[in-house]
C-alpha cells in the first residue's frame, strides 16, 4: 500500500459514492473523505476544501482509477438529455415521448 492520492473532489457525497462504486467494480480499492460534512441548513458551504473527496489507494491502479474519475467528471457536466415532448389531442397536455397515453385524460398518442 502507498500514501493516498486524491483523485476526485465531488459536489456532495452522492456523487463521490456513485465514483467509488464505479472504480471498484473494476477491482480498483478507493477511500472517500469528507463525506460526512454537512452544511448548514439555508447555504452552501461546499467549497472545494470541504468537499467529500476520493481517494486511490494503490499505485498499481491510481492511473486507471484517474480515467475512470475523468470520464465519470466529463460525464457528470453533461448537459442532461431533454425528451421530446408530445401534444395530446384530448386535453392539450405536453406528454413526454416515451409515455403513449396521456397521463391526464388517458387518451391515446395516436
Amino acid at each position: 500500500m502507498s500514501a493516498l492520492k486524491k483523485i476526485y473532489t465531488a459536489t456532495g457525497p452522492g456523487d463521490a459514492h456513485i465514483l467509488r462504486g464505479l472504480l471498484e467494480s473494476e477491482g480498483i480499492t478507493v477511500v472517500i473523505r469528507g463525506d460526512d460534512f454537512v452544511p448548514f441548513q439555508g447555504g452552501s458551504m461546499f467549497h472545494m476544501e470541504s468537499r467529500p473527496s476520493v481517494w486511490a489507494l494503490e499505485d498499481e491502479t491510481y492511473a486507471r482509477a484517474v480515467e475512470v474519475a475523468d470520464e465519470f467528471a466529463r460525464r457528470q457536466s453533461e448537459p442532461p438529455a431533454t425528451a421530446e415532448t408530445w401534444r395530446c389531442g384530448g386535453c392539450g397536455e405536453a406528454i413526454e415521448a416515451q409515455f403513449t397515453d396521456c397521463w391526464n385524460c388517458g387518451r391515446g398518442r395516436g
